[in-house]
Parts: structure tokens; C-alpha cells; sequence
């Protein structure tokens, strides 16, 4: 029973008061179909007014819910909602927020609703009903009827915050909604957490086999999108593309749709963003352009009439950019004595600069900066044009440039692993992605230290984390002679990625400067015992080896993996017998086909 108290009865009173005058906010936070780059539709959030003790819709759902007003509510919302996104002709789907207690209490009014919205403006095709995780569901059996119900009247189900909550996978298995929500911790920080990864992964796998589409939402970070993106989520949400907002987009920014261009799937960059990520396309928008056809008089109303205008390409008949108009030059020469008189109907090629600064659509970022860095000043504010064999494709911003590079810098820094500053997970994807979609024959050693967890125990996490160092590092220095590429896992798991003819050699190779440059790392009696008597986890005495470096090994074939997700799990037998074969450093390679017995 709820406590009779004067703050309660203040509160119920307030409750009250926003219902009868349905003094509700409604705002609405995009939903961003990153393959498309659309907005595919919105989720809509109440609030109770700024000043209204009951604002933060916790307490106003947890109250609504404690005095049983909780359905009432509910249906005034829905109502509010709808009417909102008719006034504010918001294209897509419609998500609202329902409690299990509305939904099921929903069971037999499915054309009741449907009719009701309808009446609204917004046809109940377009409206999703979300599913909360804040109340538990009393009748999984009537839930799903209510489900099925609603869907013949074309509304669809989302579950919300999926890995949260009430059993939400149990849900899924009985609801088998449209949509499923990931919940924004799994979410946050997926860059650089394989198991997060690997949990995106296993939930895109139970989706595709229960038709559910997924979302990812409280997305804030462009390296997570990124990620998600590989991961292939198309649907997201969060901070990035737009906060909730009463009067939200109807398209994306502009911004966004441009680094959207860029595809999801790394290309043969191994310490970076894929070709499209680096390269001038990336940055390219259409703007306004000159022909010789245009008058001087032309040229100059035009930056007279823009004052953000600082540049027009100018194109020749066929296209192809032959020189810039800049709105400093242009304007001081019509300021000129007489210019306007003797000029202003002659052709604008007499305003032009001849030096302008054109990239290719595969100019990569590096190329583009060391260009710009190289030119005046007094120029950088009239950014680069853009062609494509020649002919012109647009024209890119030199803020945008620098910007794009400074974002692609500090996602090296995030992926990169703190203790060895080697590239981490998304990079080694990356990569392996590249090879494998090039159809390239590479090699892939995944190198493990064993006896590695008692030793760290023994003699400290400082004394582990300098052998670990000294992996990367004489990794990093076999692999780089060779072309080749090393990227750190975590902890004490390393990736090596080698093209070179001699592969075997430099495994072998790497196996011995362990061995070899071990003992400068630990006590001189620890080398010459070979080992130490520890506790085991059982709490008993016994002997350990020092660690030693091993690697499972697979040499892979164009056409033979489809994805890294394939060849990762072709690597787990490799390694696990590379473990157990040697008494010294050394390495396993699988040499059965994939297909083989």
C-alpha cells in the first residue's frame, strides 16, 4: 500500500492536474537508417512540463503506476503523439513507448485503435508500439495475442533495451516482435569491446532467423557507428545523428549524410578507415558553379548576395574545372576605378584564378592535407575541387578536410591498445576485411602466451605488462621487416598478418627472440629453474613454466573465408593445439581445407 502522506497527496494532486489538461511535452528523437541514410522514422518521449514535479517520466510513469492511472496515461500519450507528429508531418515510423500493463489491456480493441489513429492523421501502419522493460509481463500468452492483434491492423511491436530488464531475451522468443532495440550499454564503447561485439553479433543472428530489424540506440560516438555499421546494423539512434528535440529534422545533417557515403567495409588500409573514409569523395558536396558563358556582373552579385560564398569553380564546356573564382579577388577587383564599367558584361574568366586546388575522387586525407598545407593562407578558406577522370564531381570545404582528419586521428587513438599502442580490434577487422574482400592469399598467426595467468599473479601485473610490451614489440619488428601487420587483441592475445614469401621463417623467427629475450625480463634464478612453485587454483604448491609464445597458424585462400567472423573461429583449433604441443615457444598451422575431414 502506498503511504498517505502530505508529499504523496501532492504529487497524486499534480498527476491529476496534467492529465485533465493533458499537459504533457512530446519530443522526438530520429531514428537513422545509416544504409540509406534516411531517416526511417522517430521515437517520441513524454514530458511533464519543466516547472511540474512529476517531470521526469520515471517518477510520472512509476506514480501513474503506484495510484493505477498507468493505462489512462498511457492512451492520453498515445493520443498526444500522434496528433504531434500530424501537425509536425514527420515522415516514417512512429515509435511509442507502452507499458506491458497497456498493451495487454489493449487485447480486444485492436480496430479501436486503429480507427482512433487513424482519425488522428497517422495511419497505424506507421506506428510502433515499444515495448518497456520498467514492468513485468503477468501473461507472456495474452501479451502475444494483444501482439498479433495489433499487427492485423498494421501496427508493429518493438522490444526496448534489449540485455535489460524483465528476461528480455524470453520475451523475444515469445513476442517475436518487428523490432529490437539494443540497449545503450552494449552499445556505448562497441569500438573497442570484442565482447560487446560479439554481443551485437549473436543478437543481428537470432534477428535475421526471427525477421526482427535491429537498432541500435544512445549512439554517440562515430567510432561505434562505425563499428556497428561492420557489424551490419543499418537502424540507429542516439546523440550523434540528434538529441530528442520538440520540433526534430526531417533529414539528416548534412554533415552526416556525407561521412555516411563512406561504406561500412574496410578497405586495404591497415592503420585506418577504409579508401572511402580517406579520400576526397568522403568530403565532396555539390555547390554553385561558374562558366565562362557568366558575366564578371554575374559572378559578383553572386558573392555580393552570399556572404558565405567564398569560392565558385569555374568549368570549361566539357566539365572539367579550369580555375577558380575567389570572393576576396573577385570583390576587390569590382571595387576597382571604372571596373564594372570596362568589365561587367565581359566574361567572368577575366575574375578567375588558374591555381585551383583539385583532387581526384581517391585523393586520401593524408594527400589532401599535405597539399593544403603547402598553399597560402589567404586561400584556405576557399577549400578544393573535386573531379572524377578529369570531370567535376563537387567541391569540399578545407574545415571539413581538417576536421575529417582530426576525427580520424583521435579514432586511431581510441582504438589503439594503451599498453602496447599497437592497433586493436576495429583496425585488425579492418584489415583482415580488406584481404579477405580483396581476395588476397595472406597468412594469420594468432599468438597467445602460455602459463601467462600465474606468472602475471607471481610476479605482479607490472612484470606482465613489461613481457607484454616486449611481445608487441618484437612482433611488430619481425612482421614490419615483411610488410607485414600486428595488431594486440588484449591482454596477452596478438594478431600477426603476413603476405610475404618467407612467413614460416618469421614465425619461427619470433618464436626464438622470445625465448632468447625472455630472460632480460625476469630474475636470473627464475631463467636458470626454468620455472617457479606457485599456488594453483586449487591452493596447492606446484611447479610452473616460465611463459611461453605460441601462435595457431592458417594460411588463407581467396574465396576461402567469407567473412573474419569465419576465419576467427577457423583459428580457435590452431591455437588451442599450438598451446598444448610445445615446451617451448612455437606454432601449430592448420593445414586442413576448411571443407576437409
Amino acid at each position: 500500500m502506498k503511504p498517505d502522506t502530505p508529499a504523496t497527496r501532492m504529487l497524486e494532486a499534480e498527476l491529476d492536474r496534467l492529465i485533465a489538461t493533458q499537459s504533457f511535452d512530446i519530443y522526438f528523437q530520429p531514428i537513422v537508417d545509416v544504409s540509406a541514410r534516411v531517416i526511417m522514422g522517430y521515437e517520441a518521449l513524454t514530458r511533464a512540463p519543466a516547472n511540474s514535479a512529476l517531470h521526469s517520466p520515471l517518477v510520472l510513469f512509476d506514480l501513474a503506476a503506484t495510484v493505477g492511472r498507468l493505462i489512462e496515461l498511457e492512451r492520453l500519450i498515445v493520443r498526444r503523439i500522434a496528433l504531434r507528429a500530424t501537425e509536425l508531418k514527420l515522415p516514417g515510423a512512429i515509435f511509442m513507448n507502452l507499458t506491458a500493463d497497456t498493451l495487454i489491456a489493449a487485447e480486444d480493441r485492436h480496430e479501436l485503435i486503429a480507427r482512433d489513429l487513424n482519425s488522428l492523421g497517422l495511419a497505424p501502419s506507421r506506428v510502433v508500439f515499444e515495448l518497456t522493460e520498467t514492468r513485468p509481463v503477468i501473461d507472456m500468452e495474452v501479451l502475444g495475442a494483444t501482439a498479433e492483434s495489433l499487427r492485423r491492423v498494421g501496427i508493429a511491436i518493438a522490444l526496448d533495451d534489449l540485455g535489460e530488464g524483465f528476461a528480455s531475451l524470453k520475451r523475444w522468443v515469445d513476442l517475436r516482435p518487428d523490432f529490437v532495440k539494443i540497449d545503450r550499454h552494449f552499445v556505448d564503447g562497441v569500438a573497442t569491446d570484442p565482447l560487446k561485439q560479439q554481443f551485437v553479433r549473436s543478437i543481428l543472428e537470432m534477428a535475421a532467423i526471427s525477421e526482427a530489424a535491429v537498432i541500435a540506440e544512445g549512439i554517440e560516438q562515430e567510432g561505434d557507428l562505425q563499428m556497428l555499421r561492420q557489424l551490419g546494423i543499418s537502424l540507429c539512434q542516439g546523440y550523434l545523428f540528434a538529441r530528442p528535440s520538440p520540433t526534430p529534422r526531417v533529414s539528416l545533417r548534412a554533415d552526416l549524410h556525407s561521412s555516411l557515403l563512406s561504406p561500412a567495409a574496410p578497405d586495404s588500409h591497415p592503420e585506418g578507415p577504409s579508401a572511402k573514409e580517406l579520400c576526397a569523395e568522403s568530403l565532396c558536396r555539390e555547390c554553385l558553379t561558374a562558366t565562362p558563358a557568366m558575366s564578371c556582373a554575374e559572378v559578383i552579385q553572386a558573392f555580393v548576395r552570399d556572404e558565405q560564398l567564398y569560392s565558385i569553380p569555374m568549368l570549361n564546356a566539357e566539365g572539367r574545372p579550369i580555375g577558380i573564382l575567389r570572393s576576396a579577388q573577385v570583390l576587390k577587383r569590382s571595387a576597382e576605378r571604372f571596373f564594372m564599367e570596362l568589365f561587367a558584361r565581359k566574361s567572368c574568366i577575366e575574375l578567375m584564378d588558374a591555381n585551383a586546388l583539385v583532387f581526384d575522387v581517391s585523393a586520401t586525407l593524408r594527400t589532401m592535407s599535405e597539399a593544403v598545407a603547402n598553399i597560402d593562407d589567404r586561400y584556405m578558406v576557399d577549400g578544393f575541387v573535386v573531379t572524377r577522370n578529369g570531370q567535376y564531381v563537387g567541391a569540399g570545404r578545407t574545415s571539413d578536410l581538417f576536421k575529417a582528419v582530426a576525427d580520424q586521428q583521435l579514432l586511431l587513438a581510441r582504438n589503439a591498445n594503451p599498453l602496447t599502442q599497437l592497433p586493436g580490434n576495429v583496425t585488425i577487422d579492418r584489415h583482415l576485411t580488406a584481404l579477405l574482400d580483396g581476395r588476397r592469399e595472406f597468412v594469420v598467426a594468432y599468438w597467445d602466451l602460455t602459463q601467462f595467468k600465474p606468472f602475471n599473479d607471481f610476479l605482479g601485473y607490472r612484470a606482465g605488462d613489461e613481457i607484454i610490451r616486449f611481445v608487441g614489440s618484437l612482433l611488430s619488428e619481425v612482421a614490419g621487416a615483411g610488410g607485414g601487420f600486428v595488431g594486440h587483441v588484449g591482454g596477452d592475445d596478438f594478431v600477426m598478418i603476413l603476405t610475404c614469401a618467407d612467413w614460416e621463417h618469421r614465425l619461427q623467427q619470433a618464436c626464438n627472440a622470445f625465448d632468447e629475450g625472455l630472460h632480460r625480463h625476469i630474475d636470473t634464478e627464475l631463467v636458470l629453474s626454468a620455472g617457479y612453485m606457485a599456488k594453483d587454483r586449487r591452493g596447492r604448491e606446484v611447479f610452473h613454466r616460465l611463459p611461453t609464445l605460441c601462435a595457431g597458424v592458417l594460411r588463407v585462400e581467396p574465396g576461402q573465408y567469407q567473412s573474419v567472423r569465419q576465419l576467427s573461429v577457423a583459428l580457435v583449433e590452431p591455437k588451442r593445439r599450438a598451446k598444448t604441443l610445445f615446451d617451448k615457444s612455437g606454432y601449430f598451422i592448420e593445414r586442413r581445407h576448411p571443407s576437409g575431414p
